[in-house]
């Protein structure tokens, strides 16, 4: 794999995204909606002991879950998908470069521009609570910001393994919307529902909340973001003290990682078995 086809692959795909309307709009949406959370978290009261950064990183995590999967999912899901239904993607293939380079050149071109637009609304968030006087830890601040990063790289690992799979944009879109509803809409109620049915203990309902990355990335948020882990529920107490404070959050971190590198390798690895007639 050449280093440098990957590199100009993942240009070209960041070029390309930065230039899309949906992207923009996107982008545009996160921000506002970034601003608005900075300016109601910072003129009420405290939130749960939260002040200045801790306050609006605690009322922009919502906003993460919202925005962040569904686009990490969507963009994913249309990348290979799109490009198979309209012939570019044997197009690019003609030319002197791999598929492991296309692949992965597309992946990192897109999760940059991702990036780009939660570190737009991050950032504005974050100069907004400098400005207004706002304490707190600018840390954990930073590390929920990382967190939401992490999060749009496992789901846009997850969208790519979608759109590895299928042969039309409009079905990955739509297999797409529906694992955001099942991981961040239906996800809390899911939980709730098994644990109800089946009678679940502390330990099996936390075991149902690692198996899903916007519950991982909520209770890791939480956690970097207040003292008291009681704020959790009993489920976070049971965590805590069976793993340790910082031993929850490696194994909350370490999750978000495999659920990055395992969808997209399988994604992968159906790419690269593609025939020619398949692309």
């Amino acid at each position: 794999m050449d280093i440098k086809n990957v590199l100009l692959i993942m240009r070209k795909e960041a070029a390309e995204s930065l230039k899309n309307r949906w992207f923009i709009l996107y982008t545009g949406c996160f921000s506002a909606l970034a601003l608005l959370v900075l300016l109601i978290a910072t003129s009420g009261t405290n939130i749960a002991g939260f002040t200045g950064y801790g306050r609006t990183a605690a009322s922009l995590i919502n906003l993460v879950l919202l925005f962040v999967p569904l686009i990490a999912l969507i963009t994913g899901g249309i990348s290979i998908a799109s490009e198979r239904e309209n012939g570019t993607l044997s197009y690019l293939l003609s030319h002197p470069v791999t598929k492991s380079e296309v692949f992965f050149g597309k992946y990192l071109g897109l999760l940059i521009v991702i990036w780009f637009s939660i570190s737009i609304g991050f950032g504005i968030a974050g100069v907004g609570v400098a400005l207004r006087g706002g304490g707190g830890d600018v840390t954990n601040y930073l590390i929920t910001a990382l967190l939401s990063a992490l999060l749009a790289a496992s789901l846009l690992g997850v969208g790519f393994m979608v759109s590895a799979f299928s042969t039309k944009a409009s079905k990955a879109i739509g297999i797409c919307v529906f694992l955001w509803l099942f991981f961040i809409v239906l996800g809390d109620l899911g939980i709730m529902g098994t644990t109800v049915v089946l009678d679940l203990g502390i330990r099996q309902v936390l075991i149902l909340a690692l198996l899903n990355p916007g519950e991982v990335f909520k209770i890791a948020s939480v956690l970097v973001l207040s003292p008291r882990f009681e704020i959790l529920g009993p489920v976070g107490v049971y965590a805590v003290r069976t793993f340790g404070r910082e031993g929850i959050f490696y194994l909350l971190f370490s999750i978000m990682a495999l659920w990055t590198l395992v969808p997209l390798l399988l994604a992968y690895t159906v790419f690269s078995r593609l025939r020619k007639e398949e692309l």
